[in-house]
């Protein structure tokens, strides 16, 4: 099976475009699917849509407890998201065919896969949505591990606004559902955020943005979600503004689209 990332990179850019903002009827017919299972399964509250823009490239930063993280982010936003998956997802018979359903891209853990940086690269030019999980992996203990820094750098290179989410309640799913109990969760997006960081700070100023993004995450959990990130100081980010007056957040979600404006930086990865 032909890896996603693959036929984004052969594509033509209208093909890659329609692939980046339009629902095919295969994903549409899942997410309807995923919506009456979460009904009978779940107790579900979603709370901060709004903090979603309506238009131009946003990546969604998540914590990762469960399989279903990506799955309840990717179903419960109109925009089209496209999430970055483990390469070994796409080698399984059940959940191979259903990450590629939902225009998921591979990328190979533990080394830096130039293939999965330069699709994500794509789908932001084209002002789509990103998703990613910056730990880089499921939490063992469901609480913060240290993020690393793909999110950071991918939002800072495109311009893309990045949203922190916080999930909880998905690691206890599989436990409940033995016993025919529904589950209690809770997924909360957090107000966006540009990564503004000087050229010459480049390489420590990532570290030091990467663990504001992360305390920003830590902040939408409960206490005991937080890790590594309990006990840090939540201080004005120095890397990561803020879109805090009203008008300038409003103008995002109504402006047309237009990849011309934040390609030129996402040129070079």
């Amino acid at each position: 099976m032909e890896e996603t990332g693959q036929v984004f990179q052969r594509s033509s850019r209208w093909l890659t475009a329609t692939r980046v903002h339009r629902h095919s009827w295969v994903r549409r017919f899942l997410t309807f699917l995923l919506h009456l299972a979460y009904r009978l399964v779940l107790r579900l509250e979603v709370v901060g849509l709004e903090n979603i823009p309506d238009r131009g490239p946003v990546i969604l930063a998540i914590n990762h407890i469960s399989f279903l993280d990506p799955v309840l982010v990717v179903s419960v936003l109109r925009r089209k998201v496209l999430p970055m998956a483990k390469a070994e997802v796409f080698r399984d018979v059940v959940l191979g065919p259903l990450v590629s359903a939902f225009d998921a891209f591979p990328v190979r853990r533990g080394e830096i896969d130039r293939r999965a940086v330069q699709t994500a690269l794509e789908v932001l030019r084209m002002g789509g949505v990103l998703l990613i999980a910056p730990e880089g992996t499921r939490s063992p203990t469901g609480a913060l591990i240290r993020g690393k820094e793909g999110a950071v750098y991918l939002a800072w290179r495109t311009g893309a606004l990045i949203v922190p989410v916080g999930v909880d309640g998905t690691d206890r799913f599989k436990f409940n559902i033995r016993r025919l109990w529904r589950t209690s969760v809770r997924v909360v997006f957090g107000p966006p955020f540009r990564v503004e960081i000087p050229e010459e700070r480049s390489r420590e100023a990532l570290r030091e943005a990467t663990d504001e993004l992360m305390v920003q995450i830590a902040a939408l959990l409960p206490p005991e979600r937080r890790g590594v990130y309990a006990n840090v100081p939540a201080a004005t980010p120095r890397y990561l503004r803020p879109l805090t007056a009203p008008e300038n957040f409003m103008a995002l979600r109504t402006q047309e689209l237009a990849p011309s404006e934040f390609v030129e930086r996402a040129e070079t990865p």
